[in-house]
């Protein structure tokens, strides 16, 4: 009857916060709650922590709220009981990026904007950021708390699990990489769980990664490269060795100085075009730039320019690294760099493989 009178966010919201425990607490004495009342609530991480009366309250009124009779409430409950499974979103932000609609990667992977996401935790984001949601299933949810035993007999099991969200979150930094302009980082995780789930763990838990600095400003990504590339980074040859390529991209675009950044990009252009084999810095110079040239190159003219640009980068890079500066007569452009760079490994993702360089560099392998 309290519910039915009430019509704005604001009140309910306060009658919710007042009433909630009560319910829960209330419930937890009665059949066939009560049989429930202290339970293990699994995680999915190999941890659990015993739950008392509290979350079948918080359960019960989004059911009322959204009409759902008392009668089909109870067979609900049962249906939970039975299902016993918990359904969480892992949101991370992606700062750097900016998407203006949602874009599925894959099954249960999905990017979205920020505007569609209720929690931030800070780190001053940038307005135009985007979050990686990824869904995932804890099962066994729950276990019921025998009172002479100290620890559950299961043990949930999180599908997908913990190190399998890892590895999409770093093909989705990855390919953010290649499809924006900016540096890509996701320094945070949250856990938010499924209203619909009643066996869930209540507190919201949070995973922070390591990280020195992130970008401040989001940059415009193409979506549909963005799924191009993050599929073709799940079954790419010697993807370990294209994963560095890309990182150092990244670092370059946060990098504080331009001796830094010729540096970072040298390193990734390197990375890329002198895989498999190793040579002088004079060598390096010339094959990097004939390579790239002939990977990206239309005609003669593009291909000279682009052999010339790459060799200035690798020059700055070689500077940077024997005496930490960038010399005065040096007339590498860092900004074009970072886009043949780019370009580079886009073309090389696209492939599936890392090229036969001496058939490419002979007019061969397309």
């Amino acid at each position: 009857m309290e519910l039915a009178g009430i019509h704005r966010a604001k009140h309910y919201m306060e009658w919710y916060s007042e009433n909630a425990d009560n319910l829960g607490h209330a419930l937890a004495e009665t059949e066939p709650f009560n049989a429930y009342a202290s339970t293990w609530i699994f995680t999915g991480a190999g941890g659990y922590h015993k739950i008392t009366p509290g979350r079948f309250g918080a359960w019960a009124i989004h059911r009322l709220v959204a009409k759902t009779t008392p009668q089909d409430i109870l067979i609900g409950f049962a249906a939970e009981v039975r299902r016993n499974t918990s359904s969480y979103v892992e949101l991370s932000p992606v700062l750097g990026v900016q998407i203006d609609r949602e874009c599925q990667l894959a099954e249960n992977v999905k990017l979205i904007p920020k505007k569609e996401v209720n929690w931030w935790g800070g780190l001053g984001a940038p307005e135009h950021m985007c979050f990686l949601c990824q869904s995932f299933e804890v099962r066994p949810a729950f276990e019921v708390h025998a009172f002479d035993s100290v620890s559950p007999r299961g043990e949930g099991i999180a599908k997908p699990d913990s190190k399998s969200r890892d590895v999409v979150r770093h093909r989705v930094r990855l390919a953010c990489l290649l499809a924006s302009a900016g540096a890509v980082e996701l320094p945070i995780s949250h856990f938010q769980a499924d209203e619909d789930s009643l066996f869930i763990r209540e507190s919201e838990a949070e995973v922070i990664r390591p990280m020195s600095t992130h970008p401040r400003v989001s940059f415009p990504a193409d979506e549909a490269l963005v799924k191009t590339a993050f599929a073709h980074l799940a079954d790419f040859e010697h993807r370990d060795s294209l994963a560095r390529a890309i990182d150092r991209l990244g670092r370059a675009r946060l990098a504080s100085s331009p001796v830094d950044k010729a540096l970072e990009l040298g390193i990734a252009a390197e990375i890329a075009l002198m895989h498999g084999e190793t040579s002088s810095n004079t060598e390096i110079a010339h094959k990097i730039g004939g390579r790239a040239a002939w990977l990206l190159g239309r005609d003669s003219a593009e291909r000279t320019n682009i052999f010339a640009e790459i060799k200035l980068l690798y020059q700055a890079r070689s500077q940077a690294v024997h005496s930490g500066v960038l010399s005065a007569k040096s007339k590498v452009n860092l900004e074009t760099g970072d886009k043949l760079v780019a370009r580079t490994l886009i073309a090389i993702l696209l492939r599936g493989h890392f090229p036969n360089w001496p058939s490419l560099v002979m007019g061969g392998g397309g």
